[in-house]
């Protein structure tokens, strides 16, 4: 298992990223179906904005999201959520939970999240965001917490759909995010270059029609060559 790092340093990062908004030229959009489990609560009104704006970054690039939020669903009670929280996978389906900071990681980085990636397969099932990470980093760059939450949601999901752990060089799949970005808040900075689009949308459509589905052990994929696609920011002190 391999791991990279979304570095997001809190420095001020000078330069011109030139790129493009993704736009879906097909009709058929393909659909990715997101399970979520706020282990950690996210306020009401934060979460509602931040589903919304991560389902509308992903809708740029060609992807419809259908969200299913499987939070109040309890062990043995079927009918203390959403039905299809209780169901199988299906191919176009993954899992994004909301938790606390993460047990252990990089002592020179802050994690707001990681994806596993089933390197066999090149799809991934699971995303994490680490939601006190994430608001740490809001109040740093002076936004809303709804923003980065949803900044955050909409990488993570974009690696499980891409099936890889790599980044670009710009827009919101790049590797380095910065305090100062976000308050600059220029939409350069935080879309899906329509090339990139045009992948996720092709992937997810050999993942919807491939009979191999991504296997889940103790919620991480079940592949030897699994690697890991960390998003982060490094702390100013």
């Amino acid at each position: 298992m391999r791991s990279t790092a979304l570095h997001l340093m809190l420095v001020i990062i000078q330069g011109v990223l030139v790129t493009s908004f993704a736009e879906a030229r097909d009709d058929a959009r393909p659909t990715l179906v997101v399970r979520t489990y706020e282990v950690t609560p996210v306020q009401t009104s934060s979460w509602s904005a931040a589903v919304g704006a991560a389902g509308t970054l992903l809708d740029h690039a060609g992807i419809h999201v259908e969200w299913v939020h499987c939070s109040s669903q309890r062990a043995g009670d079927s009918e203390s959520g959403p039905a299809r929280c209780t169901l199988p996978f299906a191919r176009n389906e993954v899992v994004l939970r909301i938790v606390k900071q993460p047990m252990a990681g990089p002592r020179d980085q802050i994690l707001l999240g990681d994806s596993m990636i089933d390197g066999s397969s090149h799809s991934g099932m699971l995303a994490t965001i680490y939601l006190d990470r994430v608001e740490r980093l809001a109040d740093d760059a002076h936004v809303s917490h709804a923003i980065v939450l949803a900044r955050t949601m909409a990488h993570e999901l974009g690696h499980l759909v891409l099936g890889t752990n790599t980044h670009s060089r710009h827009g919101l799949m790049r590797p380095a995010w910065t305090a100062d970005e976000l308050s600059r808040n220029r939409a350069i900075d935080w879309i899906i270059p329509a090339a990139e689009g045009a992948r996720m949308r092709q992937r997810l459509r050999r993942r919807i029609d491939s009979p191999v589905l991504t296997r889940m052990i103790d919620g991480c994929p079940a592949s030897d060559s699994s690697a890991r696609s960390h998003s982060c920011s490094k702390p100013t002190s």
